[in-house]
């Protein structure tokens, strides 16, 4: 598939979400995990979810390239409890693929997806493990803005 609900492969956007209260569910040697707001466990699911969603506690972790959210205060900072804010900066991508899940996927959360979108930061095109998917019909608050191609 390369075009679903307006969005094409190949095309330059800029992605984002305001910061956004949340609060740390729990935390390893490495990973901190967020309590995530957008997204309720699935009653009738195949697969289990937890309630969060991880990042890496080091902000220099190669991992930050392959999610577009970043944490406040630094996820080195963050205990079990705390309360931080998760949010999108402004962040130019390409679209490198798209993708219909009929029916929708099963991850064990709702809204279940139905079309992922594959996107890779402009500076990290040339990193084959970069990147990272938008959920086009998911209840995060991402904003998408397409821009123009520079000639």
């Amino acid at each position: 598939m390369t075009e679903a609900l307006g969005y094409s492969v190949g095309d330059l956007l800029v992605i984002s979400a305001e910061a956004f209260d949340a609060r740390v569910g729990g935390t390893t040697r490495q990973r901190v995990l967020i309590d995530w707001p957008w997204w309720e466990s699935d009653p009738d699911s195949a697969n289990s979810w937890d309630g969060t969603v991880g990042f890496p506690r080091d902000p220099d972790a190669y991992d930050w390239g392959n999610t577009p959210w970043r944490l406040e205060p630094d996820p080195s900072e963050l205990e079990t409890g705390d309360a931080c804010f998760v949010g999108i900066p402004p962040t130019e991508v390409r679209v490198t693929a798209i993708e219909r899940y009929e029916p929708p996927a099963d991850f064990g959360f709702l809204p279940r997806p139905e079309y992922v979108m594959e996107v890779v930061p402009t500076d990290l095109l040339d990193d084959d493990d970069a990147g990272y998917v938008i959920y086009l019909n998911g209840a995060e608050p991402i904003e998408l803005e397409r821009i123009a191609e520079e000639d």
